[in-house]
């Protein structure tokens, strides 16, 4: 838990350095050593901690993609949801770059063909996609995404951080159905922001959120384990 504590912390000074007009170098480094946390430490090279191995250490493929009542999400959903976001939101929106999910034959190694980043999916969309996701496909998916973040902060110069992201870019976003028609209020809430804003969100606070939840979902999974054995 003090791996996580002090994750919230620095977070907070992320924050601050990233308002800051004399703090943009150490921004950026903080920011690194925060994202490398909620990806696997594979992708940084030298991350000391890394919520995601945490959260996936010691589970088989089928317990990733397991729903273990609805109304609850699989670790493969959660994977894939803060991925989405993080491809369409930092690769798209604040690098101007296509998502990595449009190229590489995606579709055909995820074994589906969907962009949608899974805001507003039901209970029997969820479990759909839990079960057809290929999972080694889906963590590859993910360090390339985190990859991707990582070498576009390096090329980020200081004043692009208050630059708002295009209105366009995120209808186009809807357009294309990365956001579902059933998620419209999250293309209101894109709407707006600045890119620095997406570095403290969608590239990182979105995915300790949620690869904390598979920490969770992790231990159940775990114990259910125990008691069928």
């Amino acid at each position: 838990m003090d791996n996580r504590k002090t994750w919230t912390r620095q977070q907070n000074q992320l924050r601050k350095f990233l308002s800051s007009k004399v703090h943009f170098e150490e921004a950026i480094q903080l920011f690194l050593a925060q994202h490398a946390a909620v990806h696997t430490a594979a992708i940084s090279g030298g991350q000391a901690w890394s919520l995601q191995d945490d959260a996936l250490a010691d589970l088989a493929d089928e317990q990733i993609k397991t729903c273990l009542r609805p109304g609850t999400n699989s670790i493969a959903w959660l994977l894939w949801h803060t991925t989405r976001i993080e491809d369409m939101t930092i690769n798209y929106l604040v690098f101007g770059q296509p998502q990595i999910l449009m190229g590489a034959d995606w579709a055909s190694r995820l074994g589906f063909k969907l962009r949608d980043v899974g805001a507003g999916m039901d209970d029997a969309e969820v479990a759909n996609f839990s079960q057809q996701v290929f999972v080694p496909a889906l963590k590859d998916y993910r360090a390339a995404v985190g990859q991707s973040t990582r070498a576009g902060v390096l090329r980020l110069q200081a004043p692009q951080l208050k630059e708002n992201v295009p209105d366009e870019a995120v209808r186009q976003l809807v357009e294309e159905g990365s956001i579902s028609a059933k998620a419209g209020w999250l293309a209101d809430f894109y709407t707006g922001r600045t890119k620095g804003f997406f570095l403290t969100r969608t590239a990182t606070s979105h995915n300790f959120i949620h690869i904390n939840e598979a920490s969770r979902v992790r231990a159940r999974l775990l114990q259910a384990g125990g008691r069928n054995r």
